[in-house]
C-alpha cells in the first residue's frame, strides 16, 4: 500500500504520467508537472478564463503562475525511487 501511495503522488493529475519537474501549488498544495500546468494556465488565460486546479475534488478555481513553486523534495524522491526501481536485483 505504501509503495502504491508514493507512486500515485509521482503522477501528474494533468498528464497522468510520472512527473520530472514537479511544481507545487502554494494555495491548495497539489503538485503537477511544470510544463503541463503552465500550458494549462496560459491556455485558459488566453481565453480570458480562470485555470482551476485539475486535481479531482479540489475547490481552488484560480490557479496562477505566481502560486507555483518548484517541489525539489518531490523531484528528489522521484529520482531516488527510479534509481531503486532501475537497480538490478542481486
Amino acid at each position: 500500500m505504501i509503495v502504491t501511495q508514493s507512486q500515485t503522488n509521482f503522477i501528474c493529475p494533468i498528464t497522468q504520467v510520472e512527473m520530472k519537474k514537479p511544481v507545487k501549488n502554494k494555495v491548495c498544495g497539489h503538485t503537477y508537472e511544470e510544463e503541463a500546468i503552465v500550458r494549462m494556465i496560459e491556455s485558459k488565460h488566453r481565453r480570458k478564463k480562470k485555470a482551476c486546479c485539475p486535481k479531482i475534488g479540489c475547490s481552488h478555481t484560480d490557479v496562477r503562475m505566481s502560486d507555483l513553486i518548484q517541489d525539489e523534495a518531490l523531484r528528489r524522491a522521484i529520482e531516488s525511487h527510479n534509481k531503486k526501481k532501475n537497480r538490478p536485483s542481486e
